[in-house]
C-alpha cells in the first residue's frame, strides 16, 4: 500500500476573532473557540471504495464499512500508525449487502445486512469474524413505502449492550434491542433521521431534525426519549466520542461535545485540515488524536477517499486570511486541497454562515453591511470571497487586484487553455477583479416551434409568447421570479461607476408593468417540475443534463432562445465562486499561489458547474456521455449525448455577459415590486419609491 508521508500542521484559530456580535453568529450554536492546533498526516485508501456508512474506533485501529462501484461491501480495518487497508474476514455471501456495523462490549461485531430478495437481518458475528447469530428483522421494521429500494438504517450499541436500529423514511423509527438480540420496542420521531451514534457516557443517540437538528437519547428504563434534548443547529454529520462526549460538524468546522453541556467547542474548519467535506467520518483515539476518513468528488462521480491522522501540532508557514459570507463547496474544496499540498503558505477562511445554514434575510443583509463597512474601512483579508458581495462596488474602490497580469506572468497558465470568453464577460474596465473556477448558463429554451419566424428574442417576442400561449405557458416564470432575472442580466439601470441608477425610467417602468402582467396571469413560480406541457422555460443551465432533460421534454425539438435583449436573445454567465485579491494584501503572491489553483485542470474537474478549462470541460462532458456524471440524478436515462455536449459548449463559450447579483439591492426592488403587484401602488409610484431607496443603497456603499 503506497503512503502519503506528507506532514503539515494547521491552526484552528484562523480568523474567527474578526467576526464578532451576533451578525456573525448567525444561528451557530456553538461559540466557543478552541486554542489547540493540530498536525496532518494522510494515508491512501483504495481507489475501488466509492462509498463509506460508518468509521468506529476499537484499539485505536479504524473499523471501515466500505463499498465498491460493483456494489461489494465489506468491513476494513486501517491502523493509526499508517497501517495498510484490510478487509476483515467476516461470514458474508456475496448476495448479501453490509448497511452498518456496531461493536459491543466484548468485541463481537453486530451487522444490519440485506440480501438481493430484500429481507434484512441483523447479524453477529464473534472477533474472529464467525457467524454466531441473526435475527429476522423484515416482520420488525415498518413496511416500507419504497418498493424495492434499499432502507436507510442505521445501528448503535451502548455500554450495556442494548442496541439500535434506527430508520430514515420521511419520520425516524427507532427499534430497540437487548444484548442478545431480542427486540424490545420502538420509539418514533417526527423529524428526518441524520446518523446514530454512541457517547462517551455510552449513551445511544439518535440525530433528528429538519434545517436545525437535536440529539436525542435513548432511556431504556423508561422505554422513551430522555427529556434532555440537544440542540445542534445546522450539522452535516455526528460522531460518537473517546474522551469527549460527541463530536458535530457542519460544513465548515469540527465541534466537540463535552458530557452535559448544550454548546459545542471549534475544534478547527476542515479547509485547515486540507480535508474535503463531501463525506466526512471521524473517530477519536485513546490518546486525543482523531482519525478522519474524508473524500473530495469530482463530475465523473468518482469519491477519492483518504484518511488523516491528527495530532497537536503547530504550523510555520505563512498565513493567507481568507473571507466569505458563505463559501460554497467549491471554495471550501479548493482551501482544504491548497492546504493539503502548499508547503509554504495555508490559508485561514472565515466565514459569516456556513453554506448549509438557513439565514434571515435581515441576518444575510447585516453581515453584508457589517461586511462591507469592515472591508471599505480597511480592514481587508488576503483573499476575499466575492460570490455574494457588489463586485463594481469593490471594483471603482480599488479594492481588488487586477488577476491578468498574474495570469500573463504565470509560466504554467495559458489563455487558450480556457474559454477565454469568461474572463472577457468578468473584466471590469479591461481589467480582472476576480476568478472563478466554473459557470453557467442563465438562458431561456423553448419548443422550436413558438419562435418559427421569428428573427429576434427580445421582450415583446416574450410578450408575444404569453399573450398567445397564456403567461402559464413559461415554466419557472412569475413576476418576482422575472424582474430578478432582469436586475441581474441587465446592468443598465445601476451604473456603479457614476453612483446612479435608473428605476424611474421609461423602460423600467414598462419591464415592472410586464413583470406585474406575468405576476396577475401565472400561477407558476420557480423551481416546479418540468415537464413538455410549457411553450417555454427560464433555466439555469449547469450541466450538461439541464440541456439533455429539456431536449427530451421537447421530443428533439429544442431550442435555446437566450435571455430577451434589445437586438435579440443572449446568454448569461453564473461564476460558481468569485475569488479575488485584495489590494491592500502585503501578501499578494501567496495569495496567487492559491487563487490559481482554480484554474487547475485537476480541480476544475471537480467544480459543480460547467468547467471554464477546456480539458477539464471535455473529461466532464465525457462522463455525462458514458453515464458516469455526478448530474446524472436529474435524468433518468443517466446518459446525455454528443449532440447535447456540443450544445453546452456552444453555450458557454458564446456567454459574453456575467449574471450579477446583489441580494440587498434586489430585496430593495422586489419589496416596491410586490406592492405593485397587489395593487398598493402604481407601477409609477413603486418605481419612484425603488429609484429613492437604491440611491440611498448605492450612496452607503460608495
Amino acid at each position: 500500500m503506497k503512503k502519503n508521508i506528507i506532514r503539515h500542521s494547521f491552526t484552528a484559530l484562523g480568523l474567527a476573532i474578526l467576526l464578532m456580535g451576533a451578525t456573525a453568529c448567525g444561528k451557530q450554536a456553538d461559540t466557543e473557540e478552541n486554542d489547540t492546533s493540530y498536525v496532518a498526516a494522510y494515508f491512501a485508501v483504495p481507489d475501488a471504495v466509492t462509498g463509506i456508512s460508518r468509521l468506529l474506533i476499537k484499539d485505536d485501529t479504524a473499523y471501515i464499512c466500505c463499498i465498491e462501484e460493483n456494489g461489494a461491501s465489506y468491513l476494513a480495518s486501517m491502523a493509526a500508525d499508517g497501517g495498510d487497508f484490510q478487509k476483515q474476514p467476516i461470514e458474508v455471501d456475496d448476495s448479501v449487502s453490509l448497511l452498518d456495523f456496531a461493536f459491543d462490549s466484548t468485541g463481537n461485531i453486530w451487522t444490519i445486512c440485506t440480501d438481493h430478495a430484500g429481507s434484512y437481518r441483523l447479524n453477529k458475528f464473534d472477533e474472529s469474524g464467525k457467524a454466531v447469530q441473526s435475527v429476522a428483522l423484515t416482520e420488525i421494521l415498518e413496511p416500507s413505502a419504497i418498493s424495492g429500494a434499499v432502507r436507510n438504517l442505521f445501528l448503535s450499541i451502548d455500554a450495556e449492550g442494548n442496541i439500535c436500529i434506527a430508520e430514515k423514511s420521511g419520520s425516524t423509527s427507532a427499534y430497540l434491542f437487548d444484548s442478545s438480540g431480542q427486540f424490545l420496542f420502538s420509539l418514533h420521531n417526527e423529524g428526518n433521521l441524520l446518523t446514530t451514534i454512541t457517547t462517551a457516557e455510552g449513551q445511544i443517540g439518535v440525530c433528528v431534525g429538519r434545517m436545525d437538528y437535536n440529539l436525542l437519547t435513548v432511556d431504556m428504563k423508561s422505554r422513551d426519549w430522555n427529556k434532555d434534548t440537544i440542540n445542534l443547529g445546522t450539522t452535516a454529520g455526528l460522531y460518537g466520542g473517546t474522551d469527549s462526549n460527541f463530536y458535530r460538524f457542519d460544513s465548515s468546522s469540527l465541534y466537540r461535545y463535552s458530557a452535559g453541556v448544550q454548546e459545542g467547542k471549534h475544534v478547527f474548519n476542515w479547509s485547515d485540515m486540507g480535508l474535503g467535506t463531501s463525506d466526512i467520518h471521524l473517530g477519536e483515539l485513546s490518546d486525543g488524536r482523531l482519525m478522519v476518513l474524508a473524500a473530495s468528488p469530482d463530475q465523473t462521480g468518482t469519491f477519492s477517499y483518504e484518511m488523516a491522522v491528527l495530532s497537536q501540532g503547530e504550523d510555520e508557514r505563512t498565513v493567507l486570511s481568507m473571507v466569505s459570507l458563505s463559501a460554497g463547496p467549491g471554495v471550501v474544496q479548493a482551501v482544504s486541497d491548497f492546504n493539503k499540498t502548499n508547503s509554504k503558505y495555508k490559508v485561514e477562511l472565515t466565514e459569516y454562515f456556513p453554506y448549509e445554514q438557513n439565514v434571515s434575510d435581515e441576518e444575510w443583509n447585516n453581515a453584508v453591511i457589517n461586511l462591507n463597512t469592515r472591508i471599505i474601512s480597511g480592514d481587508m483579508p488576503d483573499i476575499l470571497d466575492m460570490s455574494d458581495l457588489s463586485v463594481p462596488v469593490y471594483h471603482k474602490k480599488g479594492l481588488l487586484e487586477d488577476l491578468y497580469p498574474y495570469m500573463e506572468k504565470d509560466p504554467d497558465i495559458h489563455m487558450d487553455d480556457y474559454f477565454e470568453n469568461v474572463f472577457q464577460a468578468i473584466s471590469i474596465d479591461g481589467k480582472l477583479p476576480y476568478i472563478t473556477d466554473g459557470a453557467g448558463i442563465s438562458t431561456m429554451l423553448a419548443d422550436a416551434d413558438i419562435i418559427s419566424g421569428s428573427t429576434g428574442w427580445t421582450l415583446p417576442n416574450l410578450e408575444e409568447v404569453l399573450n398567445t400561449y397564456g403567461a402559464d405557458s413559461i415554466s419557472n416564470l412569475s413576476g418576482a421570479f422575472f424582474l430578478k432575472v432582469m436586475l441581474r442580466a441587465d446592468d443598465s439601470f445601476v451604473d456603479w461607476t457614476s453612483g446612479k441608477c435608473s428605476f424611474d425610467s421609461p423602460a423600467f417602468i414598462k419591464l415592472l408593468e410586464l413583470a406585474g402582467e406575468i405576476q396577475n396571469k401565472s400561477q407558476n413560480s420557480a423551481g416546479e417540475e418540468l415537464s413538455d406541457t410549457y411553450a417555454a422555460a427560464y433555466q439555469a443551465v449547469l450541466s450538461i443534463y439541464h440541456i439533455t432533460q429539456y431536449r427530451d421534454y421537447y421530443h428533439g425539438n429544442l431550442e435555446v432562445l437566450g435571455l430577451p435583449g434589445g437586438s435579440g436573445g443572449y446568454q448569461a454567465l453564473i461564476p460558481e465562486v468569485r475569488i479575488g485579491i485584495s489590494s491592500a494584501s502585503q501578501k499578494k503572491e501567496g495569495a496567487w499561489e492559491f487563487v490559481r489553483t482554480l484554474l487547475s485542470e485537476e480541480h476544475q474537474k471537480s467544480c459543480t458547474m460547467l468547467p471554464i478549462h477546456k480539458g477539464a470541460f471535455e473529461t466532464v462532458m465525457q462522463a455525462a456521455i458514458d453515464g458516469k456524471s455526478t448530474w446524472k440524478w436529474l435524468y433518468e436515462k443517466g446518459k446525455a449525448t454528443k449532440e447535447d455536449a456540443e450544445l453546452t459548449k456552444m453555450l458557454l463559450s458564446s456567454a459574453d455577459y456575467v449574471a450579477n447579483g446583489n441580494q440587498i439591492l434586489e430585496n430593495l426592488v422586489l419589496t416596491e415590486a410586490q406592492e405593485y403587484f397587489s395593487g398598493a401602488s402604481s407601477a409609477q409610484e413603486a418605481a419612484e419609491k425603488m429609484q429613492n431607496r437604491v440611491t440611498l443603497y448605492i450612496n452607503e456603499q460608495m
